[in-house]
């Protein structure tokens, strides 16, 4: 695979922003064609968003999984930006992360690299508070992706206590209070149940965690019960493991194959 750590200036943010990207390349061992068919001009791949979970960097996931080695043996494209701790959000005290997120840097990453800007070929994945940023972007933008999966933590923050402090950075910075966060962009149970009444065509959705893993995984079986009162859908799974990357690693190979990019050998 191809690793770029790219920076560039974000007019949203006002600030020189940083992404890593993985991009297929030709190996003789396991691609399919020629050296000439693999780079042929024009070519695009499909993209799987990767968003970080609090505290963490845009190098988080290709030094903690095998992220790099997942792409390469399915030969898509990986896109992972970087976000502090915003929840990606357009914070009530601080940046728009989320106009830059969900505007921006789509706009930026298809425009420098041979990436597709078909729906159904656009993917988005994350752990912990990139769960949150995940479900999100699709529930604000049903119409961008074809399928989005949330790892540890895909739920209601006030339910899973982030405004008592079981968070890592200020909630209050991302949302405000209690009463802000309620009916605004951020609020994941607003977002649903605006979406299942929607005549909109709704974009697939995944949800797991670990059964060790206090206080999200109270928090993902929750918002599975809403999901399934309001009748949108969404495939949940959880099994033994905590808030480790080792978990994370371990289900990112079955998001990967849910969604639908693992490909069969003779077409690598």
């Amino acid at each position: 695979m191809g690793l770029i750590n790219y920076t560039f200036f974000s007019h949203v943010l006002r600030e020189q922003v940083k992404v890593s990207v993985v991009l297929p390349t030709y190996s003789r061992w396991n691609s399919k064609g020629t050296l000439e068919e693999f780079y042929k001009p024009g070519k695009k791949y499909k993209t799987l968003y990767v968003l970080h979970g609090g505290s963490d960097d845009c190098t988080t996931y290709y030094r903690n999984t095998n992220i790099e080695r997942y792409a390469d043996g399915n030969c898509f494209a990986v896109v992972m930006p970087e976000v502090k701790n915003s929840f990606y959000s357009n914070m009530k005290h601080g940046k728009n992360y989320f106009d830059y997120i969900s505007k921006e840097l789509p706009k930026v990453m298809e425009a420098v690299f041979p990436l597709s800007d078909k729906r159904e070929d656009r993917y988005v994945v994350g752990n912990s508070m990139g769960s949150h940023g995940t479900f999100k972007w699709v529930l604000n933008c049903p119409e961008f992706f074809n399928a989005a999966a949330g790892m540890s933590g895909v739920g209601d923050v006030e339910e899973m206590g982030f405004f008592e402090g079981k968070a890592v950075g200020p909630v209050d910075n991302a949302f405000g209070t209690v009463e802000d966060y309620r009916g605004s962009m951020n609020d994941l149970k607003k977002l649903a149940k605006d979406l299942a009444e929607s005549d909109i065509e709704k974009p697939r959705l995944f949800s797991c965690c670990g059964t060790e893993d206090y206080p999200y995984y109270e928090g993902t079986v929750l918002f599975k019960k809403y999901a399934d009162e309001i009748g949108l859908p969404l495939t949940y799974e959880d099994g033994p493991g905590g808030h480790t990357w080792e978990f994370w690693d371990q289900w990112l190979l079955r998001i990967i194959d849910w969604m639908g990019l693992s490909v069969n050998e003779e077409d690598r």
